[in-house]
């Protein structure tokens, strides 16, 4: 028997179909609005980003705590004045005149930059146990001594050896004999040097580099050259000879 569907069930059929179009119409607009909206957001955030960038603000540096004077510095083993304790010398007296004055004669003939000047002015590293200032001036008498001995750094030590520290540059006739110095120093005439090299050495690497160079440039220069224990050596422009 067959069964044949009223106008009724065909009306019914063709409600449902077109309210679920409906419904599907309706969700497709309401999720293509969100997807407008979220768009649109997150365009206009990029665009508020590259229109006004967020500065980076670094934070501050630690502010180094002060130099005390008065507390010298351990320079491969050995107690050498600060510049902080140079500084506080410079305020005493006519110091500063004086020093300046002799920076610019060591400026004028070239050797100003080899090595910071007030190292020069350092009398070595047991001021504090023989009870004598750390620093001193030479008078102006004994001024160009110097200059010879620097030229030889600049153009023989320092370009073999690396930077060097001076530990002891012009000495006092007091300072000289509480150390225990030879009484025809050439620290007294502002012509000899004790220093160390920055770079990491040990004796046997630096040895063979300080020969070397007296051998090839010493008596051309009338150099000194004295190795003492450690990597502790001497240069000065006063008299050819090798210790």
């Amino acid at each position: 028997m067959d069964i044949k569907e009223t106008p009724d069930h065909e009306f019914f059929d063709i409600h449902i179909e077109r309210r679920r179009l409906i419904w599907i119409v309706a969700l497709t607009l309401v999720a293509t609005i969100a997807l407008v909206v979220l768009t649109v957001e997150k365009v206009a955030e990029l665009a508020e980003r590259i229109v006004s960038p967020v500065e980076h603000i670094p934070e501050p540096e630690p502010t180094p705590e002060p130099v005390d004077p008065d507390v010298p510095l351990n320079i491969k083993g050995y107690a050498a004045a600060s510049a902080a304790a140079f500084d506080k010398f410079l305020n005493e007296g006519d110091n500063r005149a004086h020093f300046d004055r002799l920076a610019h004669f060591l400026s004028i003939n070239e050797v100003g930059d080899v090595i910071p000047p007030f190292q020069l002015m350092r009398q070595g590293s047991d001021w504090k146990k023989i009870d004598e200032p750390p620093f001193a001036i030479p008078p102006e008498e004994n001024w160009e001594t110097m200059v010879d001995t620097l030229k030889t750094l600049k153009e023989f030590v320092i370009p073999e050896v690396g930077p060097v520290v001076i530990l002891s540059g012009w000495r006092t006739s007091s300072y000289n004999a509480k150390a225990g110095g030879a009484r025809t120093s050439k620290h007294m005439h502002f012509c000899g040097l004790d220093m160390v090299p920055e770079d990491e050495y040990t004796r046997k690497q630096l040895l063979p580099k300080l020969r070397r160079i007296h051998k090839n440039h010493g008596r051309k220069w009338n150099m000194g050259l004295g190795i003492y224990s450690g990597i502790r050596f001497h240069v000065d422009t006063c008299g050819y000879r090798r210790w």
